[in-house]
């Protein structure tokens, strides 16, 4: 066991770790992957394999898991959901694995500035100072007017939007549906949007490139069922630095394959992020143990 964790802390602490590890792997192959194949085809393939995980499940159940009255919110969410994966594999493929992670780990914020906007959430002066600082430590990775501005930057910040825009209604939806039913239709109906998308580019895929796909399918997959388990088990503040993990990996892939190696203004601008989201986390967390008792 971890000295420092208690006992009752270390399995979602390790399943955390491990989650943002199968995350960061699966960027790595998008990136390996994306070099030959276009990445609307690649968000097509993974949304594939990803809707694989929930098949036996749907089966089992005879798909009666499906029944639903917010057809038309599941579809505007797997829209942004879709858009959000494939303009993430997009910056994958233009910009330093380092950098596009670091940039990616300003999700919370995004979602945090859109409750307070969209759905009313209140927000005191130390949220949003708090989002501030988060801000500022993305634009310490990106400088601008100090450095070129890589096109994949842009993907980053708009699949970050989307992604948003889909917890959004994640939060809207689990009010009145089981989270495994809006997890599976999330799977089933990126499938016929990206595959609308990648018909445009679409190239057969040799055997070792449909593995890596395959793989990434699996890593994402598995990632987002160890990600619930350990939110189940643990308060989301506790656990929100082991996001940083993220940064450390995706900078030993880039230097170790791709030959890259992030400067100094990556590191600082990950930790001052990390340090954001986790504040906001663990308010998120007291503010709740308020209202609940």
């Amino acid at each position: 066991m971890m000295p420092g964790l208690p006992t009752a802390f270390f399995i979602p602490a390790l399943l955390m770790v491990l989650s943002v590890s199968l995350f960061t792997v699966s960027h790595g192959l998008v990136r390996g992957v994306g070099a030959e194949i276009h990445p609307l085809e690649i968000a097509f393939s993974t949304s594939v394999f990803s809707f694989m995980f929930y098949l036996p499940w749907l089966i089992r159940t005879r798909f009666r898991t499906l029944k639903t009255k917010e057809i038309r919110i599941h579809w505007v969410r797997a829209l942004l959901n879709a858009s959000g994966v494939c303009g993430w594999y997009f910056a994958l493929t233009m910009t330093p694995l380092a950098d596009a992670v670091a940039l990616s780990l300003t999700g919370p914020l995004t979602v945090t500035l859109g409750a307070v906007l969209f759905l009313g959430e209140p927000a005191r002066l130390r949220r949003w100072v708090a989002m501030g600082i988060g801000i500022f430590g993305a634009l310490l990775i990106i400088r601008p007017g100090f450095q070129s501005f890589v096109a994949g930057y842009w993907f980053v910040l708009f699949s970050l939007s989307c992604i948003a825009g889909s917890r959004l209604l994640t939060k809207h939806l689990t009010q009145s549906e089981d989270p495994a039913s809006i997890s599976a239709w999330l799977a089933l109906l990126q499938v016929p949007i990206t595959f609308m998308l990648a018909l445009f580019y679409w190239t057969w895929p040799n055997l070792t490139q449909l593995a890596m796909m395959f793989i990434v399918g699996l890593l994402v997959g598995g990632a987002h069922y160890t990600l619930t388990i350990a939110y189940e088990r643990a308060e989301v503040g506790s656990l929100e630095p082991f996001n940083f993990i993220r940064l450390v990996i995706a900078a030993l892939i880039g230097y170790f394959v791709f030959s890259e190696s992030p400067d100094t203004w990556t590191w600082i601008g990950g930790v001052v992020i990390i340090a954001s989201t986790t504040y906001i986390a663990f308010r998120e967390t007291i503010r709740r143990r308020q209202d609940a008792g």
